[in-house]
Formats: structure tokens, C-alpha cells, sequence
């Protein structure tokens, strides 16, 4: 048993960032966008759901408490499939700020082992680009929050207000596209897609530059010892 936990531990140290960029990608560029949201698209997004939920779950038993970590990531599946079968908007408000308080949570610790002081490792940008998709996913579920309260009065341009869209307007606000094919009328949504715009140029724009230091200062190190 001691060596199958170990086998486990060992596993998540190495691999762990890559199962969750892997995870995270699917979901977002795979699931979201091609799977319909009928009974066996629902299935499926559960799925990839799931999996999303449990690939995190490594960092966060590290530095969070047990029950903190069965609320961030039991609540949101369970009031997911609750809305998914009685159709309430206050169930679906309640998962999606689930899932954002669940993202932050594991992003605030990606990036803390990301930027811990040892030298700079294929494993670590994967970190970062968790991160980055993260934030994404984030904003996604902030705008269906902002547009399950207020309406179809919120985007100007989605056809359906499906989560396909609002992933497809994150992602192009986030990387600062901007095609104008959608664009936010109610206060609330412009308000986030401005803050999303200026995460999307600062974090590039501040992790490059972090790396590169923390690169610069762990090959000094070597060179000199």
C-alpha cells in the first residue's frame, strides 16, 4: 500500500501540472465548444468536469483544509447536476461562483509553486499556462453569472448564451482579440471584460519577465558553485 502512495506522490510531483494542462485544455478548446448541451453532452461535460475538479486536488489538500477542499470542489459538481435537472437559475449563479472561488483558490497555488526559488523547469511553465487557462475559465463563468441575473440584455452578438460562447468571449477578451462579433452591454459585464483584458496583457507580459529573473539568477547560482 506504502509503495502505491508513493507511486501516487511521485506521480503528481512529476506529472501533475502536465495531467492538468491536458485536462484543462480538452475542456476548454474540445468539450466546451463541440460537445451540445443535450443528455449525453451534459454526460460528458460532467466528466471532463470531474476530472478538472480531481487533477487540482493534489495542491490543494497541501495547503488547504479538508472540508474547505470538499466545498470547493463537491459543492459545484453537486449544484451543476442540481441545475442541470430542475433548471433554477439561483443553482446555476451558486455553481458558477463555485467554480471561480475553486480556480483562484488552485491558481493563487500553482502560481506559488511556480515561482518558488529553484531553477526553471518545463514543469513550472506548464504552471503557468494552468494559470493563464484558468483565469479564462474563470471570467467564462463570471459573465454567465453576470447574464443568469440580468438576461439577454447583457452580450450583444451570442445567438444561444450557451457556455460555448461565453468560453469563446473570455478567451478572446483574455487574449485581447477582440473580434467584436460579441460585445458586453450591461455595466457589470463591461466592467469584468476590462479587468480581463488588462490580466490578459499584464500576465504574459509580468510572468516572461519573472521567469526570465528567476532563470538569470539560478544560472548564476550554478555557474558559480
Amino acid at each position: 500500500m506504502k509503495k502505491i502512495i508513493n507511486k501516487i506522490d511521485l506521480f503528481w510531483n512529476k506529472k501533475s501540472f502536465s495531467f492538468l494542462l491536458i485536462i484543462l485544455a480538452i475542456y476548454i478548446f474540445i468539450v466546451i465548444p463541440l460537445v451540445n448541451e443535450k443528455m449525453l453532452g451534459e454526460i460528458i461535460f460532467f466528466i471532463f468536469y470531474f476530472l478538472l475538479l480531481s487533477s487540482g486536488l493534489p495542491f490543494l489538500i497541501q495547503n488547504k483544509r479538508v472540508s474547505i477542499i470538499f466545498i470547493l470542489i463537491i459543492a459545484p459538481f453537486v449544484l451543476l447536476f442540481s441545475q442541470t435537472l430542475f433548471r433554477a437559475a439561483w443553482l446555476s449563479v451558486c455553481a458558477d461562483g463555485f467554480i471561480v472561488l475553486y480556480c483562484l483558490s488552485l491558481g493563487t497555488i500553482i502560481l506559488i509553486k511556480t515561482f518558488s526559488k529553484t531553477h526553471i523547469t518545463t514543469h513550472r511553465v506548464e504552471g503557468a499556462i494552468v494559470v493563464y487557462l484558468l483565469l479564462g475559465f474563470s471570467f467564462s463563468s463570471l459573465f454567465h453569472i453576470v447574464y443568469t441575473l440580468d438576461g439577454q440584455g447583457t452580450f450583444r452578438g451570442m445567438e444561444n448564451y450557451s457556455r460555448t460562447e461565453f468560453m469563446y468571449f473570455s478567451l478572446t477578451t483574455l487574449t485581447t482579440v477582440g473580434y467584436g462579433d460579441i460585445s458586453p452591454i450591461n455595466t457589470v459585464a463591461r466592467s469584468l471584460s476590462n479587468l480581463e483584458s488588462l490580466i490578459g496583457q499584464l500576465y504574459p507580459a509580468i510572468l516572461i519577465a519573472r521567469l526570465i529573473s528567476m532563470e538569470y539568477t539560478s544560472s548564476k547560482e550554478r555557474v558559480n558553485h
